[in-house]
């Protein structure tokens, strides 16, 4: 049978031109076809039939999603595909005008992509940048608020460095007053930690930069409430929310912070290198460029300016849209309350030990997709590697103390989640 891509060859056009004659779409007659293999939403099995969108191995159980995840199927073809295509038929790209061609990135203003990204977070896509990770998204802004010396930014200890150097380089070249706040671990309470946060304000406060998610405890903080408390004195709040895209419901403009930075090959299943910043924006104009090209003084598109970066990798940014649509196929709702209810369903399960403490928050409402727990004798390391090999599972070593990191995601299975309670009851007895 003739497929479209065999017709286009027939025409003397390159495989992606079917891309470029369809708005680039991530489309395939293969793509298509897993498209529409996924269950229906009514289907009684649809958990164990969407686990067959993943690539992962049946003998094999993936529990550190927190560091980074999996793709489904249909983002390692977009990504493979582009990156054929590039390999092979490139002379079909004309270069005629780069801000519009999808063969190398780095100069787009990728709107098409951003807009779907403002959907998933419930912002303006003008106020959002494409970015490598959460690492750089947070340098760019610690590099280009205006601050002076004196001038206080807060933090708290449990800050991923990836969010936390970019502002002790500030404080060493610029003379910044970098102050942390101590969270406990595990936090009780949401009321508890507002009460360190805003205690902690002073006059010199300009910056507040906190964990939407904390990484090594799996706690959700109350942004909103942390971010009104700022707004009320003047200070600028910054969300690092690493651990929340496709983990926990993020919305934007119901937080009410400044900034938000995040990425997507956790949670959501992209490529590795998919990031993002948001800015206000009736802020972001405030914010000096870091990595300056042609765009860097745009400020009618100002996450354009942001966005564009110099040359990079065009075949994972179809991986992140082709994993974007896939977020929106399984629908924003059913997605985290999946991977809530594995990680409540782990939680309740290791709870009926009393040889295992936590270290996540002791309020549920306040626990998505990580848990974080260590049995009475063992360390990180000692528990994870009982986990391999007993039942070839993979979650992370935290520490000596606080034992392992344990994700749960949408393509695990009930069954998984108590075979893991029952190796921890075995460890333990």
């Amino acid at each position: 049978m003739t497929t479209r891509r065999n017709l286009l060859k027939s025409l003397g056009l390159g495989t992606l031109a079917l891309s470029t004659l369809s708005a680039y779409s991530c489309s395939s007659d293969t793509q298509t076809a897993e498209v529409n293999s996924m269950p229906t939403n009514d289907d009684p099995e649809y958990w164990q039939k969407l686990r067959k969108q993943f690539m992962l191995s049946d003998d094999k159980v993936f529990f550190n999603t927190g560091t980074v995840g999996v793709m489904p199927r249909v983002v390692v073809e977009a990504v493979t595909r582009h990156l054929n295509y590039m390999a092979t038929d490139v002379a079909d790209w004309p270069y005629k005008d780069d801000s519009k061609e999808r063969f190398i990135s780095g100069y787009q203003d990728l709107m098409y992509i951003r807009t779907k990204v403002g959907k998933i977070i419930n912002c303006d896509p003008k106020g959002i940048a494409l970015t490598d990770n959460v690492t750089n998204a947070m340098s760019y802004i610690a590099n280009g608020l205006d601050l002076k010396a004196d001038d206080e930014v807060i933090i708290s200890n449990q800050e991923h460095p990836g969010g936390r150097c970019s502002w002790e380089v500030r404080e060493k070249r610029d003379d910044v007053v970098l102050k942390q706040i101590e969270i406990p671990k595990p936090i009780q309470s949401p009321e508890e930690v507002l009460d360190i946060v805003v205690k902690s304000f002073t006059p010199k406060t300009k910056v507040l930069m906190l964990s939407h998610i904390i990484s090594g405890s799996g706690a959700i903080l109350p942004g909103k409430e942390i971010c009104a408390a700022a707004r009320e004195r003047g200070i600028f709040t910054i969300l690092d929310g690493a651990q929340t895209v496709g983990n926990i419901r993020v919305d934007i403009q119901d937080l009410g912070c400044d900034a938000y930075v995040g990425c997507f090959h956790k949670w959501i299943g992209a490529p590795t290198g998919t990031g993002f910043m948001y800015v206000d924006p009736a802020k972001i104009k405030e914010v000096w460029t870091t990595v300056a090209s042609a765009q860097w003084d745009n400020h009618d598109d100002d996450g354009y300016r942001f966005t564009q970066r110099g040359t990079g990798n065009f075949s994972i940014l179809f991986g992140l849209e082709a994993a974007l649509d896939f977020y929106f196929q399984v629908g924003h709702e059913r997605w985290t309350d999946r991977v809530k209810f594995l990680g409540d369903r782990l939680r309740n399960g290791l709870a009926e030990n009393k040889k295992v403490r936590f270290f996540n928050p002791a309020d549920p409402s306040m626990c998505a997709g990580l848990s974080v727990y260590n049995i009475d004798g063992f360390t990180g390391e000692k528990l994870q590697d009982a986990y391999w090999e007993k039942g070839r599972m993979r979650p992370r070593n935290v520490g000596e103390v606080f034992g392992v990191r344990h994700s749960t995601h949408i393509f695990n299975s009930t069954d998984e989640i108590d075979k893991a309670i029952a190796i921890v009851n075995e460890l333990s007895a």
